[in-house]
């Protein structure tokens, strides 16, 4: 992932474990302003927030 605030990478790991499906996400994620820096972590929550909730919604459409 790259724009004009940071760049890294991440990846999302699903398990799944009685009747439960876990997401694990790993970030390498570095801000390209030091100003943005505090609010890296802030926006990760937000986007896997995001993704989840599109993905659950993916889900129940095919339903």
């Amino acid at each position: 992932m790259e724009n004009g605030n940071m760049q890294g990478h991440w990846m999302g790991k699903f398990s799944y474990k009685d009747g439960v499906t876990f997401i694990e996400f790993t970030e390498d994620v570095t801000a390209k302003k030091l100003v943005m820096k505090p609010f890296v972590g802030m926006y990760l929550k937000k986007q896997q927030a995001k993704y989840i909730q599109d993905l659950r919604e993916a889900l129940e459409a095919k339903r």
